[in-house]
């Protein structure tokens, strides 16, 4: 089995759930609060280390009493944080909005995530057929030299582009993934449809192009292929961490060997267990739960 490497944010969610989301200007009330680990990468890494994936997390937390606590509960989760740095900024946070729909609105502060740097990830930390599976949580600098490093190492490399940022000529080359909800696929190829969206990432020199759909699954493109992959049906409770759980999911069953597609129909399956739960890492499943 190959090594899942991901290379991403770390961060606290505080989570407001409210009827809806207000408005400019507006002020309503909220009906509870909560605290739980987050940052996508963080997510990322303990979906696929749950899922039974040996996983190395590279990030950077302040040395602040949120920083300890979540590299802790990641060793917990049986994730590798010898590459977790400490840096001279707070640990990221993330102000998650949940209305009555389970829909979510979210400000990340990145804090010590935008200080990961390049030499922070050892080299020889990555092998031939790893998966390196990154976000845009961190620096784009940070995330073109990783994306360079990885494809020379022979890795296969995965970009989750969210938060949308313009992503330059070099990263586009480099991944062998890139998996964007449909809004980010729009924003970031400024097409009006995703069939154009991801020929423009196909044309970029990105080999698969997989743009999820929430509740209506996802939509995989190469140069050769467009298939359709449905979702499934679940009575929704927070849909904070559903991309993550399925780019930790697409990672977790590559590195066992399974192919594109049967790793597309698991992490599917992976999130829809998860929008059933409250909270980012609280709500994503251990292997047990998906293959019963």
């Amino acid at each position: 089995m190959s090594k899942v490497i991901v290379v991403g944010s770390i961060n606290v969610d505080l989570v407001f759930k409210t009827e809806n989301h207000p408005l400019p200007g507006e002020t309503v009330m909220g009906k509870s609060y909560c605290q739980y680990n987050g940052g996508k990468g963080a997510n990322q890494a303990v979906a696929a280390a749950r899922l039974g994936s040996s996983v190395f997390m590279v990030g950077a937390v302040g040395n602040d009493e949120y920083g300890l606590s979540i590299v802790k509960d990641l060793k917990r989760d049986n994730i590798n944080t010898k590459n977790i740095v400490q840096k001279g900024e707070a640990t990221g946070v993330a102000a998650i909005t949940l209305d009555k729909k389970a829909e979510n609105s979210i400000v990340v502060i990145p804090g010590a995530n935008h200080y990961l740097e390049p030499n922070d990830l050892p080299e020889d930390l990555i092998s031939t057929n790893d998966i390196v599976l990154l976000q845009l949580e961190i620096s784009i600098e940070m995330v073109e030299q990783v994306v360079k490093i990885a494809k020379n190492k022979g890795a296969k490399v995965i970009l989750d582009p969210a938060p949308v940022s313009p992503l330059s000529e070099t990263i586009y080359k480099h991944l062998d993934i890139i998996k964007p909800n449909e809004g980010e696929a729009l924003k970031l190829s400024q097409k009006d449809n995703i069939d154009d969206a991801a020929q423009f990432f196909l044309d970029k020199g990105v080999e698969n192009v997989i743009i999820t759909l929430g509740k209506n699954g996802a939509k995989l493109y190469s140069k050769t292929t467009k298939k359709i992959f449905q979702g499934i049906e679940v009575d929704p409770v927070d849909t904070t961490a559903a991309g993550d759980s399925f780019s930790g999911a697409l990672a977790a069953d590559l590195s066992k060997g399974s192919n594109l597609d049967e790793s597309i129909k698991f992490a599917i399956k992976v999130a829809s267990k998860t929008v059933t739960k409250m909270g980012a890492q609280s709500s994503l499943p251990i292997l047990a739960e998906v293959t019963k």
